[in-house]
Order: structure tokens, then C-alpha cells, then sequence
């Protein structure tokens, strides 16, 4: 069975035009003795966290998803990343030359969809404290450079929403590339760049498999929190010729991505989400290969990176080791559960001139109104607020000294809060 595929924008995605992405792609050729595939619970025990209602930090790796729910059936294999085709990458068993098929990998997180942790919905305020992906590595002893891994954390962006027709029938949310200058287009809003360097330290002979995790901070946190991605790329620290060869007797060193065929070798990956709703579930795995990274597809993906479903059955690569440490407060988790919606508390608290108080509604509201009052119960003030459906926050004004409540009233159903002024 093959993956035929078709690709058109979202009917509300008016900025995303239709895209002639309708061929079956197949997996660019490795070499023989390429790196020996794993089942992936034998090299990475996931840890499972379970919904909380209380401060919290947790990974999130779809892949410990798709362990939660098919224990075992994974199998991992390791995608060899490098910035061009202009090397060697190995030898087939009859000798002929394989050059690398793989220059950036990414994904795409729906944190609202995995439900082994802590995000309730799609409404619910996160941060990013760390990513982490899986890898393989390995150094010449010639070599003494320093290579790099290049990580782009990413925002969503809708206007990129299109379908896979199937099997299997997937929603996805694409990667605008501009090969000219070997960059992502600026349609995609890079939150975090962070460089990584590679020493001898870091080489897997002998262990195979690694993990590499990095703090980003400084990121903002997501107050409509969908998905996030990543964008991974390899950077040597040497130049090459086009005679140089990676793999098999290798002169240079060279770089993998752990990925996993989920359901197990020469099988078609499940799709948990709904085809016809880009909000059931968005977690997709993809990769610039080399048609898109000169601009010379014949299949009309120019300008775009290649979601892993695209592919043939026997693709080993449908959904890469790319986790994120997220960090959810316990403000209105189960107030977003039991009541649709959720007040937060006011910041700073105590507070002397300025604060802001911030809210959270699952779904549009018919009216909204914030009351603040004093203990005796009399009305200081009383204001109309944002009714749509998301995040959003209140300037509070000043107030004499003195502790205040302040009630939350959603089409009639009410939360409230202390604050004190100081």
C-alpha cells in the first residue's frame, strides 16, 4: 500500500494557497550498513506523567505518546542530517553513490493532545523551559573541529494548515523554506536560535544513543497554547569536496536524528486525529530534503518542508525523538475542566500602583465582566471585558491600601479572587 497524497489550504486559512503536492514521495536510498534499527522502548524509557492540577514541569515527546498506547511496536532508526547533497553519505551493496537525502528535520507539537500530561486543553497557559531531541554521532580522529547543532524553536502559524489525503488522512501545519538563502522563510515566527557545540564527548560509539537538552530561555510565554516546533539542523565545523564520504569508512564526521516507524518496519503510521479538523491533533514530523533545499521538486513541494507521511509505506523515519519540558501552573486548571473558563490570580501580589489580572475562556462568551469590591462587599469598580474565546489580560488601576476581591462574571457564572493593594 502507498501514501498518495493531496494538499489544500484550510478554508479559513484564506493567506495559504492550495499546493500541487499530489505525488506518492519514496525515501531517499541509504547506504548499505547503515546505522541497525531499534525498538525504541529499548533505547529510551519514556516517563509518564499524569495529568496534575498543581505546579508542574513535564516532557513532551509524541513518541512517549505513541509508546503509552502501543507499547513496543516503535521502531527507532537514525536519520543522517547534513547541509547539502555535495558529499558522500555511503555506498550501495553495488557500489553506487548515496548522497545525503536529509538536511533539517522538524516537528510540531500539539501539547492539548497528548493526554499522559499535564496540558487539560488548548486553552491552558505554558512555558518552554527546555527541548531535547535524540541523537547519534559520530567523530574522525583526524578531526578536531567543533561542530554544531543548530536548533529554531517556532510558533504556529494557521495560513500553513493543509491536508494529507490517505492513507493515512493527516491535517498538518508546513515549514515555509527560501532555499536561496538557506533559511526558514519569515512566515514562520522564530521564537528561540540556540547553537549547540559537538566535542568528542558527545560521540556514541560504543552507546549508540544519546540525548541532547537544552534550556531556552527567554521564551515567551504561550497564552493560546496550540503547538510548538522545532526545526534541527547540522553544522560542520570542516569544509568538504564532493569526494569526501560520510558513512563506511568515513573521513568526516557525521550526524543523526533518532526517528521511529511507529507501528513497527514497512507499516503505515496511525493517525489518532481527525482528517477534517486541524484542532484534534497536529503533532507531525517533517524534513527538508534535498529536491526542496535546491528548489528542484517535480513534486510541488518547492518552498516547503516534506511532512513524513508523504512517504511510502516502508519510510522508517514518520516521527522524530523532539521533546519539550513545559511548565503549566496550577492558576484555573480546574476551573478550565468544571466551569469553561478561568481567572488567574492578579501579578504582582501585593501590589502598590499598576497590576493585571489575566483570564482564560475555552469558547466565546455572550458577556464577560471583572467587579472589583472591597471586604465590606461595596463595588469599587466594575468593567466590561474580552469575550472571545482565549487569554486574555486586565490592567488593574490604583487602589487605597487595603485587601480587595475581585469576580470574574462569564454569561452568569462567576470566580473570585483576593488581592491586596498596598
Amino acid at each position: 500500500m502507498k501514501k498518495t497524497l493531496l494538499s489544500i489550504a484550510i478554508l479559513f486559512s484564506l493567506a495559504a494557497s492550495a499546493q500541487n503536492k499530489s505525488n506518492v514521495m519514496t525515501a531517499p536510498t541509504e547506504p548499505i550498513g547503515h546505522l541497525k534499527k531499534y525498538n525504541y522502548s529499548q533505547i529510551h524509557k519514556p516517563t509518564l506523567a499524569q495529568k496534575t492540577t498543581s505546579i508542574t514541569s513535564n516532557w513532551f515527546n509524541f513518541l512517549n505518546f505513541l509508546e503509552s498506547v502501543n507499547p513496543g511496536a516503535a521502531v527507532g532508526g537514525f536519520m543522517p542530517i547534513f547541509p547539502d547533497s555535495t558529499i558522500i553519505l555511503g555506498f550501495t551493496s553495488a557500489n553506487a553513490i548515496v548522497n545525503p537525502g536529509y538536511h533539517k528535520v522538524a516537528n510540531y507539537l500539539d501539547p492539548s493532545f497528548i493526554g499522559i500530561p499535564s496540558i487539560p486543553n488548548k486553552t491552558t497557559p505554558y512555558t518552554i523551559d527546555s527541548v531535547e531531541f535524540g541523537y547519534a554521532y559520530e567523530r574522525h580522529s583526524a578531526l578536531s573541529v567543533t561542530d554544531s547543532v543548530i536548533i529554531e524553536l517556532i510558533a504556529e502559524n494557521h495560513t500553513l494548515d493543509y491536508s494529507l489525503t490517505g492513507p493515512p488522512a493527516f491535517p498538518y501545519q508546513d515549514i515555509e523554506y527560501d532555499y536561496v538563502n538557506n533559511k526558514l522563510k519569515p512566515s514562520i515566527t522564530v521564537l528561540k536560535r540556540v547553537g549547540v557545540a559537538l566535542h568528542q564527548a558527545d560521540t556514541c560509539e560504543g552507546g549508540l544513543y544519546k540525548q541532547i537538552k537544552v534550556a531556552v530561555p527567554g521564551v515567551a510565554a504561550l497564552t493560546n497554547s496550540k503547538k510548538i516546533g522545532t526545526v534541527i539542523s547540522y553544522k560542520p565545523g570542516y569544509t568538504w569536496t564532493p569526494q569526501d564520504t560520510l558513512y563506511g569508512g568515513h573521513s568526516k564526521n557525521i550526524f543523526w536524528i533518532l526517528s521511529v516507524e511507529q507501528n513497527g518496519a514497512s507499516t503505515d503510521p496511525t493517525v489518532y486525529g481527525v482528517p477534517s479538523d486541524y484542532t484534534s491533533n497536529m503533532n507531525m514530523s517533517m524534513f527538508l530534503s534535498t529536491d526542496t533545499r535546491y528548489n528542484i521538486s517535480s513534486t510541488g513541494w518547492n518552498g516547503y518542508f516534506i511532512p513524513t507521511y508523504a512517504f511510502t509505506t516502508p519510510f522508517a523515519y514518520e516521527s522524530h525523538d523532539i521533546g519539550y519540558r513545559l511548565s503549566v501552573a496550577n492558576v484555573g486548571i480546574n476551573e478550565l475542566e468544571s466551569k469553561g473558563f478561568a481567572l488567574n490570580q492578579n501579578t504582582p501580589n501585593p501590589f502598590s500602583k499598576d497590576a493585571t489580572v489575566s483570564y482564560q475562556l475555552i469558547k466565546d462568551a455572550t458577556a464577560v465582566t471583572l467587579t472589583i469590591t472591597d471586604v465590606m462587599g461595596r463595588i469599587v469598580s466594575s468593567e466590561k471585558a474580552n469575550a472571545n474565546t482565549g487569554t486574555h489580560t486586565i490592567k488593574l488601576g490604583a487602589y487605597a491600601a487595603g485587601v480587595y476581591y475581585y469576580t470574574l462574571n462569564v454569561d452568569g457564572n462567576t470566580i473570585t479572587k483576593k488581592m491586596i493593594a498596598e
